[in-house]
């Protein structure tokens, strides 16, 4: 009787686990939902690379996004594709970035526009830069990068 109950049983999740030719993540809400949410998360680190640069000698101290600022700032230009349209201001326009390199990180304030960089890069004020690595003279560095506030 054991046997015949056991058996019914497996019989049974057979037919409720696999009659179905729904995917997994359609067929159970919960598991969509998890999917959905780390890929948004996933969509939201931004890898590239920084430059350094000096906004008052380099592209003039009022940034595309109109603040003023100097190499003392804590502010970072958007490569051209995030910024959008140059000739206007971009939602990234005061937005707050935390970039990360070699496990440090540091803050900054989208204010500027960096034309000549490639999607995904900043451009750094020595103030960000110097937080991240030491050596002003390296030119590049390899970064990751997300919005941390709306």
């Amino acid at each position: 009787m054991k046997f015949y109950s056991f058996f019914v049983c497996i019989l049974l999740l057979f037919f409720v686990d696999f009659s179905s030719s729904k995917p997994i993540a359609k067929k159970r809400g919960l598991a969509a939902k998890v999917i959905k949410v780390v890929k948004e998360v996933k969509d939201a680190l931004i890898v590239g690379v920084a430059t350094i640069f000096d906004p008052v000698t380099e592209g003039g101290s009022q940034g595309a996004c109109g603040q003023y600022s100097d190499k003392h700032s804590m502010i970072a230009a958007l490569n051209a594709h995030d910024y959008g349209d140059m000739t206007k201001k971009s939602p990234y326009c005061g937005k707050r970035i935390e970039i990360t390199y070699k496990g440090k990180k540091a803050h900054a304030i989208i204010t500027d526009a960096c034309p000549g960089c490639k999607k995904g890069c900043l451009d750094l004020t020595v103030a960000v830069w110097s937080q991240l690595e030491k050596d002003t003279n390296k030119g590049v560095i390899p970064v990751s990068w997300r919005v941390i506030d709306d």
